[in-house]
């Protein structure tokens, strides 16, 4: 879901906007919205559509152009979730009954050891064995087993064995824990191989108080994701041994505490309405990205990891991320300039400023150069929002471009029509405005927002906009059945020609 692949620049398919100036600052101020990497569905828009009253399939099928909600072709069975890596020991405690340990094998295997409910004993590293020590720490019985031959955690219905490493308890399936690198030193790692609806029981991606729809989408997005990461890169991946790491390099994954925790019955009844359900494309499961928040509009996939455009993840307006239940539809955040200049590392002084800045199709930062006192250079998006530790790189630096009250609700409900922002929110005559590349979107409390673009919009500003005799609009443009357009106002119409050719009344 966030696994990033490397970085190829397209400008075939970004945008050029107007450019922050490069200056000497003492901090400099991002204004952004969204979280994440902008790529496929937002949690939050799914959250804020189903709140408009979306379904499940509308959600995703707007999110991934083109596709549709449909049974998986070559569902896989078990799935295999790489829960922790690269531990010299880990500690394993039953509730609800006993867990046996087996070697080789989880169901037929010999039983080396059972950990009593309630206690906490430990597997740790011995050479290139197991060894296995009870909860005073006392050893029990032989070291076991070797890099070729595993040990497995084995528990029956109803039992569920919390794992203090991985921080969550698991109850479904069973765990399988491997030595490797042993060459350099042995480490253990644990694996929880589960039945593949199942698994979706366990993902803590969303709250399972969120609205149905959302929920239903998550589940299909999240099963449509882990379906085609195990069909693409198998089941046995380097370091983890597993198809999905349970974090967010993959998905973030619960186990038994995501079932057993607040509405978890309402997550795992997401899961079984939509038992089999996957997002696909010409008939094959898709890459199902998504991330927290788009800010308002998600971007193409060349723009964000690089790599050969994809038809389904194309940027879309993203009408339900604008909710007040959304802590990053919006954020600024001021950082002293030294610290700039030292989490960027350019080597090229203090940093200045920002100039001749690369945008996407949502206004994510494609490139960008950073002026310093002694040269410049240029980076990427994603490598000025990771060495910042910004939310997003849907941001503007020292220049608010924030679209946000009616004047936001005013751009979602046009299906972010008006292209990007152009200029911040402006007090004018009594009201507001705010520019766009397309428009300009005008509100005053007594009319509503509404729109303007094209010839009435260029008319209406030589007639001193807002401030001139016509007011503020009452009406978008329209289109007439003849070609002409037409905008009404507080004072007046304007109506321009098909070639352009306006006048008022």
């Amino acid at each position: 879901m966030r696994k990033a692949i490397a970085f190829a620049l397209v400008l075939s398919v970004a945008i050029i906007l107007p450019a922050e100036a490069g200056h000497a600052a003492d901090s400099f101020r991002f204004f952004g919205s969204g979280w994440g990497h902008g790529l496929g569905m937002s949690q939050w828009g799914a959250y804020g559509m189903a709140k408009q009253g979306w379904g499940q399939a509308r959600i995703l099928t707007h999110f991934y152009s083109g596709t549709k909600v449909a049974p998986a072709p070559s569902p896989p069975g078990k799935l295999r979730v790489g829960l922790v890596q690269s531990k010299q020991k880990v500690r394993l405690t039953p509730t609800g009954g006993p867990a046996d340990l087996r070697l080789g094998d989880p169901n037929s295997g010999e039983v080396v050891a059972t950990v009593p409910e309630g206690e906490t004993w430990t597997v740790q590293v011995a050479g290139q064995a197991y060894r296995i020590l009870d909860g005073t720490g006392t050893k029990v019985g032989e070291d076991v087993g070797d890099p070729a031959n595993n040990l497995f955690v084995a528990y029956g219905n109803g039992v569920r064995v919390m794992v203090a490493e991985a921080g969550h308890a698991y109850s479904r399936g069973f765990i399988e824990l491997n030595l490797y690198n042993c060459p350099s030193g042995c480490r253990e790692r644990m694996i929880l191989v589960v039945g593949d609806e199942e698994y979706l029981y366990g993902l803590a991606e969303v709250p399972s108080s969120w609205p149905t729809p959302a929920l239903q989408a998550q589940a299909i997005a999240a099963r449509t994701y882990a379906f085609t990461k195990a069909a693409t890169s198998g089941q046995h991946r380097p370091v983890c041994n597993c198809a999905l790491f349970a974090s967010s390099f993959d998905q973030v994954y619960a186990g038994w505490d995501k079932e057993a925790g607040l509405d978890g019955d309402r997550w795992v009844a997401a899961v079984d309405a939509t038992a089999g359900e996957v997002v696909t494309y010409q008939g094959q499961t898709i890459q199902a990205f998504y991330m927290s928040s788009s800010g308002g509009f998600t971007e193409d996939n060349e723009n964000v990891w690089g790599g050969t455009p994809i038809p389904y993840l194309r940027g879309v307006c993203d009408p339900g991320d604008y909710t007040l239940a959304n802590p990053n539809a919006v954020w600024d955040l001021s950082l002293p300039a030294d610290r700039v200049t030292r989490r960027l590392g350019l080597g090229i002084g203090p940093v200045t400023g920002f100039s001749d800045t690369v945008r996407g199709v949502s206004g994510r930062i494609v490139t960008t150069v950073v002026q310093g006192a002694s040269g410049t250079a240029e980076v990427s998006g994603s490598t000025l929002r990771s060495a910042l530790d910004l939310p997003d790189d849907r941001v503007w630096v020292n220049a608010n471009r924030q679209i946000t009250g009616s004047i936001r609700q005013k751009y979602d409900a046009t299906n972010c029509r008006a292209g990007l922002p152009t200029s911040p929110e402006v007090p004018v005559a009594g009201g507001l405005r705010q520019q766009f590349q397309r428009g300009a979107i005008y509100f005053k409390s007594e009319t509503g927002p509404h729109m303007l673009s094209g010839s009435v919009l260029d008319f209406y500003l030589k007639k001193s906009g807002p401030k001139g005799k016509f007011g503020f609009p009452t009406s978008d443009v329209a289109t007439l059945k003849n070609g002409a357009t037409r905008a009404t106002f507080e004072r007046g119409k304007i109506t321009c020609s098909a070639s352009g050719a306006c006048r008022a009344s």
